[in-house]
């Protein structure tokens, strides 16, 4: 039976097909070079020691918990208290991000133009996290905080000119595993006769 569109070697006088030279590559599990034990162990470390990574793996536990019984509740008094019990669990985390006092991210404009430049222009937020933190406020919105489990977009679900950056541990121990590969390919430092 023919084929609906046949190719072109099916012809009389076909043209011979190109072949590509094989590229040359190193397959992940051959170097040593790459540290990989190192790497895990130093992520293990920070991420053990970071109160947002143990907000993320409750969120795991609990969603796992959700998609394993896979039903909800129809009772409007149990659904109310679900959703009590998921604003109060936002709020004491905000409160938590607030008491800990950790150094704000910081974030630059970087466009094509400025790209180049030694300085780039650093993005300051009018956020309510960060505006809370500098009031001293004790009461957070639970939105404020940016989690990882609300409904809005990356940027917290906020307009354009107030885009205030959400906190993402992922995106955050990503950059720290690069910054020790990094670190771990350069080498040790080595003693210089120039001044």
């Amino acid at each position: 039976m023919p084929a609906a569109q046949p190719s072109s070697t099916a012809l009389k006088n076909c043209l011979p097909y190109d072949e590509v030279p094989k590229a040359k590559y190193t397959k992940w599990s051959e170097p040593v070079s790459l540290y990989l034990d190192e790497l895990k162990r130093r992520s293990s470390a920070r991420t053990q020691n970071d109160p947002e990574f143990h907000y993320v793996m409750e969120d795991m536990e609990r969603l796992r918990h959700r998609l394993d019984d896979n039903r909800i509740s129809l009772n409007e008094d149990v659904r109310k208290k679900e959703l009590s019990d998921d604003k109060m669990r936002k709020e004491l985390r905000s409160k938590e991000r607030l008491a800990r006092n950790i150094e704000e991210p910081r974030v630059y404009r970087v466009t094509l133009d400025t790209v180049d430049k030694p300085n780039l222009q650093l993005i300051m937020y009018p956020g309510k996290l960060a505006s809370a933190k500098k009031n001293g406020s004790a009461k957070v919105a639970p939105e404020a905080a940016g989690d990882s489990d609300t409904d809005n977009d990356v940027f917290g679900g906020q307009d354009e000119d107030t885009k205030e950056p959400v906190i993402d541990p992922e995106r955050d121990e990503t950059t720290n595993i690069l910054a020790d590969l990094i670190q771990l390919e350069r080498g040790p430092k080595t003693a210089s006769t120039n001044h």
